[in-house]
């Protein structure tokens, strides 16, 4: 699929990339040097993929590496809220492009970021913002991987694609109908406004309540059951004590 192939909806743009060292650098600067919202950026290969905590997202040809920049009137907070939208945007757009092998009954969203096939990650989103210096106001750009043909071997979680799962896309495809799931859920949420219909979106694509998870923040780990999100979007853990511990930023993973 070619650049002219791919229909974005109505006021989005795309930058399209043979190598970059990464999408998300690129977004970065095109939002530096002026561009406008909704500016999609899209590399064939990435040499620099990062993930989240500065670590490496290994980009393996095929595979779909992309960002998007947005300008926003919201506070930071509020923006913080688009983890989740974005998170719902790939789920969708994955449960759209393996519709024919009904891979929508094993698709779950991990807080914070990442979307299981089947309890391995083929997805994960990435968020960055700043305030633009021109006066521009707020600046959030957007990243998200998607395994499409390969994965990486080894990282913090069991990892899979969807050829695994007999799914054929590629990479344009696979932009084309994120592209779509994106602005709808961007319309919903509403620069905040629509928060709880996308926290409630969020939860019903979640892993199941009552799932043990270990979570790892500030050198230490916590191992408890998962209840949810908050009104924020933060992390609802019960802890081995009972207690209810809300968390903002860690590293979870899920037991068995």
């Amino acid at each position: 699929m070619s650049k002219s192939d791919i229909a974005l909806p109505p006021g989005f743009r795309l930058a399209q990339f043979n190598t970059l060292d990464s999408t998300m650098s690129e977004a970065t600067r095109q939002a530096r040097s002026g561009a406008e919202s909704q500016l999609w950026v899209w590399a064939l290969q990435q040499d620099e993929g990062r993930g989240r905590s500065g670590r490496e997202w290994e980009s393996l040809e095929g595979n779909l590496f992309t960002s998007l920049l947005l300008r926003l009137d919201c506070p930071v907070a509020t923006a913080l809220q688009l983890s989740l939208v974005a998170g719902i945007a790939i789920y969708d757009a994955v449960a759209d492009l393996g519709h024919e092998a009904h891979l929508s009954d094993q698709l779950e969203l991990k807080w914070p970021n990442d979307l299981l096939l089947s309890g391995e990650k083929i997805a994960g989103v990435l968020l960055e913002s700043f305030e633009d210096a021109g006066g521009k106001g707020l600046v959030v750009v957007m990243g998200t991987g998607l395994n499409l043909s390969s994965h990486p071997d080894q990282g913090l979680y069991p990892a899979s694609n969807l050829a695994r799962h007999g799914v054929s896309a590629a990479p344009g495809q696979g932009l084309a109908v994120l592209a779509a799931k994106t602005a709808d859920w961007l319309m919903r949420w509403d620069q905040g406004k629509g928060f709880a219909q996308v926290r409630a979106a969020w939860l019903k694509r979640s892993l199941p309540l009552g799932q043990t998870l270990r979570v790892r923040l500030d050198g230490k780990e916590l191992i408890g059951v998962y209840a949810g999100i908050d009104e924020t979007g933060a992390l609802r853990l019960d802890d081995e004590t009972g207690a209810e511990r809300v968390i903002s930023a860690g590293d979870v993973f899920v037991t068995s």
